[in-house]
């Protein structure tokens, strides 16, 4: 079993800006790998899913991309950006590179049906409120974005079995998961 997500040590940069929020809880639940959840929360804590990857080393995904994905329908399409593996998370470099889906490209997703969108990078959309509307639309649509992810060890892998733990008790919007290849 391959480890997904990012574990962050109490002494992190991340985790000391965190602490020194005054919402301390609802800022902790939006570091590290997590999924923001603003109208609705995922029925279930876990689920063991398949999942495809699709490559965005080299760009984002353009329409004609992902009109040619096969279903997704209860599945996972992970983005991997390498964004991660480029730049450490947390980091300036980390926030400032662009890892964003535009409008179309992100109703042509959800129109395939995932049950998550996961992304090694910040979010699929600028920070703020398209950052916030774009998660919004994916839970209207019975889906939810998992940011900050780690696929450094799926390599060249296409099609994965994966394993989401999601803290839906958590209080902050931001609901902290663990992923696992099987």
């Amino acid at each position: 079993m391959k480890q997904l997500h990012i574990k962050l040590d109490e002494n992190s940069p991340a985790i000391r800006w965190a602490d020194a929020q005054a919402d301390k809880v609802g800022a902790r639940g939006h570091v590290g790998t997590h999924q923001d959840c603003y109208t609705k929360v995922p029925e279930k804590s876990e689920y063991n899913i398949k999942a495809m990857v699709l490559d965005c080393q080299y760009g984002m995904p353009q329409l004609e991309d992902v009109k040619s994905l096969t279903t997704l329908e209860d599945m996972a399409l992970l983005l991997h950006t390498a964004n991660l593996e480029k730049n450490e998370y947390g980091t300036d470099m980390y926030f400032a590179t662009e890892t964003f889906l535009s409008e179309e490209v992100l109703y042509s997703i959800l129109e395939k049906k995932p049950l998550f969108i996961i992304i090694d990078s910040h979010g699929i959309a600028e920070k703020g409120k398209k950052h916030i509307e774009f998660d919004k639309t994916c839970e209207a649509n019975g889906c939810h974005v998992i940011e900050n992810a780690d696929f450094s060890c799926i390599g060249k892998e296409k099609n994965i079995q994966l394993q989401i733990i999601i803290r839906i008790d958590n209080k902050s919007t931001g609901k902290p998961c663990e992923l696992y290849c099987m």
